[in-house]
């Protein structure tokens, strides 16, 4: 009788197991985004053999993976039949420095904008170009414009010589080579020597102009933004058109945007990334 009532309470006692939600399409999206991930961040192509390992997937799995990702164009195979990332993504560390620098510096930026009602605009240094990331229209009918993902001229606009005047001699020479160095208007510095005698400046001051130089008609005055740890990847822009840039504008916009990408400065010591 105690067998039988210990068997009746083991089978009272089994439960059917929990529904995880995982799906076998699930599981192999998270493979999927796995190698992606290890490609993008590794510095070396990876062949088969290792793939297979890192998804814990039998070869034939793992190759049909790879054939998935490289016919929608996000990895690549190379000569030797090693796979390497075809996009630049973005890294944990630099996504985190981007939501912060978000937090810290909207309110700013929105408070800036309402100064002169002027566009204004935030770009990030991404490896080696330099981006816009934030942009606040101007509340004027004519206004300078921007647009969020731009790629900007290191030599030219203000928010590019900010961050390339703040960088090692190597990276600055890299972005100017990335982007090349060319005129886009009759104001436009193609002069190597030359860009890098303003670039100095720029650092030495702590600010930039853009008069004319990727816009005709256009005035633009940017401030790099310093990480707690005395980096410079960020910078804050004012631009306006030239009928309105005024000797008064011209006296006081420099020390206005220093001292509003200086709060941001601050503002970013006090979150943890």
């Amino acid at each position: 009788m105690l067998s039988q009532s210990n068997q009746k309470l083991k089978r009272r006692s089994v439960k059917p197991a929990a529904k995880t939600g995982v799906t076998p399409e699930s599981r192999s999206l998270a493979k999927g985004l796995l190698i992606v991930e290890a490609l993008a961040t590794g510095a070396d192509p990876m062949g088969l053999r290792d793939l297979s390992v890192l998804a814990g997937l039998g070869k034939a799995s793992t190759l049909r993976l790879l054939r998935t990702l490289q016919g929608l164009g996000y990895i690549a195979r190379d000569s030797n039949d090693n796979y390497y990332s075809q996009h630049s993504w973005p890294s944990m560390q630099l996504q985190k420095r981007l939501a912060a620098l978000r937090e810290c510096a909207l309110p700013v930026l929105q408070r800036l904008n309402a100064e002169l009602g002027e566009t204004v605009a935030m770009a990030f240094l991404f490896e080696d170009v330099v981006r816009v990331i934030e942009v606040i229209e101007s509340t004027h009918h004519i206004r300078m414009s921007n647009y969020r993902g731009g790629i900007l001229q290191p030599y030219a606009s203000s928010l590019g010589k900010c961050i390339t005047a703040h960088q090692s001699p190597d990276l600055a020479q890299r972005l100017l080579y990335t982007y090349g160095i060319f005129s886009l208007t009759p104001h436009t510095m193609t002069d190597f020597r030359a860009i890098q005698d303003d670039l100095v400046a720029v650092r030495e001051r702590g600010y930039a102009w853009d008069r004319e130089e990727t816009v005709p008609g256009g005035t633009c005055c940017g401030a790099p933004i310093f990480s707690p740890e005395g980096e410079v990847y960020s910078a804050i822009s004012m631009s306006m058109p030239k009928a309105r840039f005024t000797k008064q504008i011209e006296e006081l916009l420099p020390k206005m945007m220093m001292d509003y990408a200086s709060e941001i400065s601050k503002a970013l010591k006090k979150v943890p990334v």
